[in-house]
């Protein structure tokens, strides 16, 4: 029987080819899943200036970046005048990649302010500085290196109970390479930007990583290599009760010396970033994000898991955070309890998509619609 040879150019070039026809392909779809993050050395990361592509490993949204890194509409620095301004720190529910732009609360928040006659005659923006993955010592340094900047005149901090306690502690955290805040012999806090010096920030911020997101870029055959490596979002373990990634001791008072120490750590950032808005002229709230199975539709869920963990209910961290801001002169907008309700009266999910299962994960549509309704309502009521 003859072989046939085939030169090895024609090979490389036949693949080549594929390449780009798979290329065409994907560009034709509409796909795209490009690098959103970048190292950063004060911040650990920011999102990339000027990326947009569609999110949907988890619910589905069209992201922009805009030039300055924000998931948002470009904004001058300087505040034009008739404006009043709300600078929004936050993690990946302020990211809200899940969702479209003009779904988010924070897009929606500015017509329920209007509607319930907050700062009449004023037009209101609300920037966006959530970055996914932050917890509150990297939202309170971008707001004094850069959310200040904007002149705002209220900070609303958005906090996730499910994992900013975790999140602001360098003995609990998993991912290391963040800045923490630890505490002095004294009492007080002290920044550590250790992790910028670290094996695993450096690797990230190596040429060879900056060359791949900038391939990335352009190329839509490596971004579905990196998205179909990349995890879907965290399932729950077998016999868990809230998500991987999350945790149910949160919704207790902390038992372990290292859980003490991360809610104290929590608090002291909280004071800060109060401090801070108040000394630059700016109103300071947070607002308190539930887990998904604080809210969770079926109270018979609810209940099995408050009977797991020894409480009444399933609300101490909205609870603690409003009692340490009424005793430091700043308010919270607790907002599980009305959420709870009316997930309960409506027998509706505010958390999860039909593509990763409801009750699960961040806030949908209907999650964002009523999360705005609920911080308008509380902000009309005080009238900053």
């Amino acid at each position: 029987m003859k072989r046939i040879w085939i030169p090895g150019a024609l090979i490389v070039a036949s693949g080549l080819i594929a390449v780009f026809v798979f290329e065409l392909l994907l560009r034709a779809v509409g796909y795209s899943a490009p690098v959103w993050y970048q190292p950063d050395p004060d911040l650990g990361w920011t999102l990339r200036p000027g990326v947009s592509g569609v999110y949907n490993r988890e619910g589905r949204g069209f992201v922009q970046v805009n030039t300055e890194g924000r998931r948002d509409v470009e904004h001058s620095v300087a505040k034009p005048a008739g404006v009043y301004r709300i600078a929004l720190l936050g993690d990946s529910y302020a990211e809200a990649m899940q969702v479209e732009r003009e779904q988010t609360f924070w897009a929606r928040l500015p017509d329920d302010l209007r509607a319930c006659g907050f700062q009449p005659g004023k037009r209101i923006e609300v920037l966006n500085f959530g970055v996914s993955g932050y917890g509150t010592a990297q939202e309170y340094l971008m707001l004094s290196s850069v959310a200040m900047r904007y002149r705002p005149d209220l900070v609303l901090l958005q906090f996730t109970n499910g994992n900013d306690v975790r999140n602001n502690s360098a003995a609990l955290d998993d991912e290391k390479a963040r800045p923490f805040f630890k505490f002095r012999p004294d009492g007080s806090l002290r920044l550590d930007g250790s992790f910028a010096a670290s094996g695993r920030f450096t690797e990230r911020n190596s040429v060879v990583h900056d060359v791949m997101r900038e391939v990335s870029d352009h190329s839509r055959v490596v971004q579905l290599v990196r998205n179909v490596r990349t995890p879907v979002i965290q399932k729950a373990h077998a016999g868990s009760d809230v998500e991987q990634g999350l945790e149910a001791v949160v919704l207790a008072p902390p038992r372990e010396r290292e859980w003490d120490e991360a809610w104290r750590i929590t608090e002291g950032l909280l004071a800060r970033a109060a401090e801070l808005s108040t000394r630059q002229g700016a109103k300071f709230v947070v607002v308190t994000v539930p887990y998904a199975i604080q809210v969770h539709p079926d109270e018979r869920v609810r209940l099995a898991l408050q009977a797991k963990l020894g409480v009444p209910d399933l609300f101490y961290p909205d609870r603690r955070i409003s009692e340490f801001s009424k005793r430091n002169g700043f308010t919270t907008v607790a907002l599980a309890y009305d959420m709870q309700r009316f997930a309960q009266e409506r027998s509706t999910y505010f958390h999860g998509f039909p593509n990763v299962g409801m009750g699960r994960g961040h806030w949908n549509p209907e999650g964002h619609r009523v999360a705005a309704e609920l911080i308008a309502r509380q902000l009309c009521k005080q009238q900053f």
